[in-house]
């Protein structure tokens, strides 16, 4: 996800432009900087994070894993809503009555969090309750923002009509029934922002704030990874295995940070400043494309998890097969969000990607630790091959998509810009 070769995108429009909201923050508007009390409500959601990673750790199974991505996405949602309403509120999140909210949104987060055990047993309404106050602190804080203005038909409103009432009725009954309701408002929850159309496309968001937001989540996925490796390998004698299976865990850890941060954000906080349609890069890349990289890193701390409890086995259960399908996840994740910003994918990821998926069904056959290093191979070569390209000057290849999806993306672009000079 490299920001070279953005060429393929239609044009762009300055501010003036654009139709922006009649506000002293649009516009004239200095750089916005997360701020602390954006930085305590994180902790809610680092202990989210491993919850989410416990739930996958101890799953028997696809169904119990598709249980726990379940609630992942509630969650998820609930983060990027409150990072979208910061953005919109400027520098008024910073006084007494923007910290108030946030406050109040980590509290029904943390209530969703304490809930996640046994959020499919006797904490389910708990979960939906929490998620319910959420969505309608939520809707009711961007109502007096100036983002969605006079919008009758906007995604916090929508969620809080729609997604909400099947959250609270799952709470209400036991067994597979609150699975199938639960996974009906998770999946109304991902697609809103689609259903939704053009309805955002004039909307302008400041460019500095939601980079920094969203490589802030990916730092504390990173650092949940880090826990559930340290934790494991501390808590029995560090033997010459146990250092083994640390260093290449280290590896695989660092390789995941290097893949997005060297080159990938500056891509993500590029594409933002320069697309006219900023709302496209808010929903694909940073709802859709974090939310798989999310995903991803938790796959792969539980498979190091794993790793660092016995570092010589071949796995015999789903949560220890998750190391190499996770990677490959996380790097497919930037082939798709660099497809959705600059029209195609490199090569180099889109290759790393199929070599870690290839390891998936090896992996049953080798030691653990093996595996693993396989993967920080892989993860080493591509950085190590991508900062050789870029720093040489020399071409860097893209896989593009289909010429008829390329088509349909500058059609719907050139639709989009005379909306936006109105």
């Amino acid at each position: 996800m490299t920001a070279a070769d953005p060429g393929t995108e239609t044009g762009v429009v300055t501010d003036a432009d654009v139709d922006i909201a009649d506000t002293p923050e649009a516009g004239g508007r200095s750089e916005q900087r997360v701020t602390w009390a954006e930085l305590f409500f994180d902790l809610i959601w680092v202990f989210a994070l491993t919850q989410i990673a416990n739930g996958f750790a101890v799953t028997a199974g696809a169904g119990g894993l598709l249980q726990t991505l379940i609630l992942l996405v509630p969650l998820w949602w609930g983060w990027t809503s409150a990072t979208l309403l910061g953005n919109s509120a400027g520098d008024a999140l910073d006084k007494p009555a923007g910290r108030m909210m946030l406050f109040a949104l980590g509290g029904c987060g943390l209530g969703m969090t304490v809930a996640v055990p046994h959020a499919y047993g006797q904490y389910g309404f708990l979960f939906a309750l929490c998620y319910t106050a959420l969505r309608l602190l939520l809707w009711a804080g961007m109502r007096r923002l100036p983002l969605f203005g006079d919008l009758r038909v906007e995604p916090f409103g929508m969620s809080l009509l729609l997604v909400s009432p099947l959250f609270l009725a799952g709470g209400l009954v036991p067994g597979a029934a609150r699975t199938v309701l639960w996974g009906a408002a998770a999946l109304l929850e991902i697609a809103l922002p689609v259903l939704l159309g053009h309805r955002l496309d004039r909307f302008r968001f400041e460019t500095s704030h939601l980079p920094e937001r969203f490589g802030l989540v990916i730092i504390m996925a990173l650092g949940e990874s880090v826990m559930a490796v340290g934790t494991n390998v501390s808590g029995s004698r560090l033997g010459t295995l146990g250092a083994a299976a640390l260093a290449v865990s280290f590896v695989v850890i660092v390789g995941l940070w290097w893949s997005y941060f060297h080159f990938g954000a500056a891509a993500v906080r590029h594409s933002l400043e320069t697309d006219p349609v900023q709302v496209r890069i808010v929903r694909d890349v940073f709802n859709y494309g974090h939310f798989i990289y999310l995903a991803a890193i938790i796959c792969v701390a539980v498979g190091l998890k794993k790793l660092c409890l016995d570092p010589l086995s071949a796995p015999h259960g789903l949560p220890q097969l998750l190391l190499a399908p996770g990677a490959a996840l996380y790097l497919f994740g930037f082939c798709y969000s660099r497809w959705r910003m600059f029209g195609a994918a490199g090569v180099s990821r889109f290759t790393a990607a199929l070599l870690c998926l290839a390891l998936t069904p090896l992996a049953p056959l080798l030691p653990q630790l093996a595996t693993a290093a396989l993967v920080a191979l892989v993860l080493a070569g591509l950085n190590a091959f991508e900062f050789w390209i870029i720093t040489t000057g020399r071409r860097v290849l893209f896989l593009h998509v289909p010429a008829f999806l390329r088509r349909r993306q500058r059609d719907a672009s050139a639709e989009e810009l005379p909306q936006l000079r109105k």
